[in-house]
């Protein structure tokens, strides 16, 4: 009787933790959803929702920005036509407060002879947990060779 109670009572921590782990790693790709929605609409406001205030970026060509350089990147007056992003193969681990997802970015883009070109890139987003719930403190754009 008492190892069928210690397997009951550890099958019920063992849920919880999973139940918990599945709820963050929900809310580390709504972070992440969020903060591309912002970026896409040039929605400073929103996009300050999303970044831990130590938050990093490096861009495809290399750069390392701050989170007031990024923040200033996406202001509504600096809003320019892009092209609508893919997001595919999307993959995200907890690790205690911080959590890392992977994704690839991909965008069609028409050069100016007229030919259309799809690029892709893979995006690593490093995410926090704090007080306010779920943060950006880094991401990184790598961009992947077009298939041959």
């Amino acid at each position: 009787m008492r190892y069928r109670f210690a397997a009951a009572l550890f099958s019920t921590i063992a849920a919880s933790a999973t139940a918990a782990g599945t709820s963050d790693i929900a809310s580390v790709e709504r972070v992440v959803d969020r903060f591309n929605a912002a970026r896409a609409g040039f929605d400073e406001a929103a996009l300050a929702e999303t970044l831990a205030p130590d938050y990093q970026e490096i861009s495809p060509v290399g750069d390392v920005d701050d989170r007031a350089e990024v923040l200033g990147f996406y202001r509504a007056d600096q809003r320019r036509a892009g092209p609508a992003i893919a997001h595919a193969d999307r993959r995200t681990s907890l690790h205690g407060t911080f959590a890392i997802e992977t994704e690839r970015l991909s965008f069609t883009m028409t050069r100016p002879d007229g030919v259309s070109a799809t690029r892709s890139m893979r995006a690593r987003y490093v995410a926090v947990r704090s007080g306010r719930g779920w943060r950006l403190l880094s991401a990184q754009y790598t961009p992947m060779p077009p298939a041959k």
